[in-house]
C-alpha cells in the first residue's frame, strides 16, 4: 500500500468555507489520505458541519477543542495525524487536485523532510489572482539548500508558511518541531527558521499547487497585535541560530536581516497609528523597539529600499518622535 498524508486543516469560525475546502480535499488524486478537522472552538455552525463531513467520509477525523488559536490548533491535528506525511491547509484557501500526488513523488524519491511548493495569491480586495514568480527545483542536502536556494526562498515566500509544504511526520516529532502557541503572530516564520535547523533533506518544487487568499481587512498582519514585537524577533534569534550552523553565512544573514527590518517597520506604522492608544504609550513602545539590540544590528548589516532608510536612521539614533511622525504620516496616505 503506497504511504499514508495526512492534511491537517485548523478551522475557526469557518462554516463558509468548509464545503469548498472539503471539496478541495476530496478532490485529491492521491487515495491514501486522511483529514483532519480542528475545530478550535468555533462559535458558529463549524462543529456541526464538521461532524457531518466525517459521518459520511470516514478518512475524516474531527478534533473539537475551547479556542486556543491556530497554533495550537495545528498542533492538535499534528499530534492525531496517523500518517506518513503531513501537509497544512487553511480552511479559507484553495488547493489543486495534484498537490498531494506530485509532492508526495518528490518525497518518496528524494527521501526529503520537507518538500516545499509554489503556489498563487488571490487578492480578495481587488479580486486579482497572481503568480508568485519563484522559479527553480532542488533536491539536496540541507547545507546545499542553504547556500544555494535559501536566498531565493525568502524573496519569493516559499520559506515562510506550513501551508506550501509536505512533512515527513517523524521528522516533526523526532524533532518536537510544533508552533509556538506563545508567540501570537508570525508563527509561521517562527516555525519555519526552527524547521529548517533540522532538515538533511530539501526539495523544492516551482509547480504551483496552492492558491493563499490576502485578505487584508481583519488580517492581524495589518493591525496591532501585542506580542508582534516579540514574535518576530524570536524568529529574527532563531534564524540567526539557523545561519550559525554554516560557514560563508553572510549574504543569508543579510536576507534574514532585511525581512526581520521589515516586519518591525510595520510593527512601528501599527504602534503609530493606533487609534485606541495614547501617544506617552506609543512612544515608550517604539523606544523599547530602538533599544533592542537585535534590531540595531539587523539594521547595520541589512540593506534596504531608500524608503527605509529614514527609518533605519531614526532607529539608530533612537529618535522615537520621529518614527511616530513618519509613521503617522504614512499611515495618512
Amino acid at each position: 500500500m503506497s504511504v499514508k498524508v495526512s492534511i491537517v486543516v485548523p478551522v475557526y469560525n469557518g462554516e463558509k468555507y468548509i464545503d469548498s475546502c472539503v471539496k478541495n480535499l476530496k478532490a485529491q488524486t492521491y487515495d491514501n489520505l486522511e483529514f483532519v478537522l480542528v475545530d478550535d472552538g468555533s462559535s458558529d455552525g463549524t462543529a456541526a458541519m464538521c461532524d457531518k463531513v466525517s459521518a459520511e467520509d470516514g478518512r475524516f477525523v474531527v478534533i473539537h477543542q475551547k479556542n486556543a488559536g491556530l497554533s495550537a490548533a495545528r498542533n492538535a491535528g499534528t499530534k492525531r495525524a496517523s500518517g506518513d506525511y503531513v501537509v497544512y491547509v487553511d480552511v479559507d484557501d484553495d488547493i489543486t487536485a495534484d498537490l498531494v500526488s506530485d509532492n508526495i513523488m518528490i518525497a518518496l524519491e528524494s527521501d526529503a523532510d520537507v518538500v516545499m511548493y509554489n503556489f498563487w495569491y488571490y487578492d480578495v480586495d481587488t479580486d486579482d489572482k497572481k503568480e508568485n514568480a519563484y522559479e527553480g527545483d532542488f533536491v539536496g542536502s540541507g547545507e546545499e539548500f542553504f547556500h544555494k536556494y535559501l536566498g531565493k526562498t525568502i524573496k519569493h515566500e516559499i520559506f515562510n508558511a506550513p501551508w506550501n509544504k509536505l512533512y515527513k511526520l517523524e521528522f516533526l516529532r523526532e524533532n518536537k518541531l510544533e508552533f509556538l502557541p506563545e508567540y501570537p503572530i508570525y508563527e509561521d516564520i517562527i516555525f519555519a527558521s526552527r524547521m529548517l535547523q533540522h532538515a538533511k533533506t530539501i526539495a523544492v518544487n516551482s509547480k504551483r499547487y496552492y492558491v493563499y487568499y490576502v485578505r487584508s481587512s481583519g488580517s492581524l498582519i495589518t493591525k496591532y497585535v501585542d506580542g508582534y514585537f516579540d514574535s518576530v524577533t524570536y524568529f529574527y534569534e532563531n534564524a540567526l541560530k539557523y545561519c550559525d550552523k554554516y560557514e560563508d553565512n553572510e549574504k543569508q544573514k543579510k536576507s534574514f536581516a532585511e525581512l526581520y527590518v521589515k516586519l518591525v517597520s510595520t510593527n512601528l506604522k501599527q504602534i503609530s497609528n493606533k487609534a485606541d492608544m495614547d501617544k506617552s504609550r506609543k512612544l515608550a513602545l517604539i523606544r523599547e523597539i530602538c533599544n533592542n539590540e537585535k534590531l540595531r544590528s539587523a539594521l547595520r548589516i541589512a540593506e534596504l529600499e531608500s524608503r527605509r532608510l529614514f527609518a533605519k536612521h531614526f532607529i539608530l539614533t533612537r529618535n522615537a518622535v520621529a518614527i511616530y511622525h513618519m509613521y503617522r504620516f504614512l499611515g495618512r496616505r
